[in-house]
């Protein structure tokens, strides 16, 4: 590992005192701490950006599998219903990993400057989720930014500066030209992002294909193929997963029952709600989530 992955390892593990995601002094940003591997579970993966100073985590999104070794970086700009796990991970030899919330302002703002200065590039399709190798200069500015979480007055001058530079560090190197289409307006890349934050809004209502796609500029054939490019799924696939996902927060984290839930989440049909739950979790609903109560099972994404 390199110096700066070092010493952010250090800082990370200084701050995390408990296991899963923990908030920092600095608004919006998290440490994560995992201290044995996981088995492969289901999980929304919370628009963000992560970089991992030390561990492994494994994403799979449809059958597409994201795997790199430390540090390295995973960026998503929308929230995904994805299979994960943390493997190698030891109370010895912990995961550690810093967590941004998704800044579209900064992305926003830090693409646009960096467009000033790099060739354009074709308006390719647009991905979801993007995971490399954090270089020195990125580690670095994440080193800086948690160093501030010792003297949170600085940190409310100073840590949005950082985030910045963060992005500027990821918009320059190899998935930058396909992450800056996400943020530049009017490309189609950004259209179908919009859209599919809108289904994340709106989980609850029923999905207007035909309107998405009209709002989006697109037929619903090239709708439907631009959306699927992106999150490796169809619209109504990609509203139902993460349904499935808040229901199942809503009986866990809220005590909710299953028919409760999956009104709260726009199923009309429990009956509907159970057969789709099982079929995604192997489980019954009340029976997933008394398993889940009884093995202490973290299903928050990490």
């Amino acid at each position: 590992m390199s110096d700066a992955g070092d010493r952010l390892a250090a800082l990370l593990a200084r701050w995390s005192k408990l296991e899963g995601i923990q908030p920092s002094p600095v608004p919006g940003v998290s440490c994560i701490k995992v201290s044995r591997s996981q088995e492969a579970a289901k999980r929304p993966w919370r628009a963000s950006f992560c970089i991992v100073a030390r561990g492994i985590k494994e994403l799979a999104l449809e059958g597409q599998r994201y795997r790199e070794r430390e540090p390295h970086y995973i960026v998503s700009p929308i929230d995904l219903p994805v299979t994960s796990r943390v493997t190698g991970a030891s109370p010895a030899r912990p995961f550690l990993g810093l967590k941004l919330d998704f800044d579209a302002r900064a992305l926003r703002d830090v693409a646009a400057q960096v467009d000033r200065s790099q060739p354009d590039v074709p308006d390719r399709p647009a991905r979801a989720i993007f995971l490399g190798r954090a270089p020195e200069r990125m580690l670095e500015a994440a080193v800086r930014l948690c160093e501030l979480f010792a003297t949170p007055g600085d940190a409310a001058v100073l840590a949005p500066l950082i985030v910045r530079e963060l992005f500027y560090h990821l918009l320059v190197g190899p998935d930058g030209p396909a992450i800056r289409q996400l943020a530049r307006a009017g490309s189609q890349a950004q259209r179908v992002a919009a859209a599919i934050h809108h289904l994340q809004a709106s989980l609850a209502d029923d999905a207007d294909i035909a309107g998405l796609a009209r709002a989006a500029g697109m037929s619903r054939a090239a709708f439907f193929k631009r959306f699927k490019e992106a999150t490796a799924m169809s619209p109504l696939q990609y509203q139902k997963r993460l349904r499935l996902l808040e229901a199942r927060r809503l009986m866990l984290d809220e005590g909710e029952g299953a028919e409760a839930a999956a009104f709260r989440v726009g199923y009309a049909s429990p009956s509907q709600f159970s057969r789709e739950y099982s079929r995604m979790f192997g489980n019954a609903p009340l029976r997933d989530t008394r398993t889940l109560r009884s093995t202490s099972s973290v299903i928050a994404e990490l």
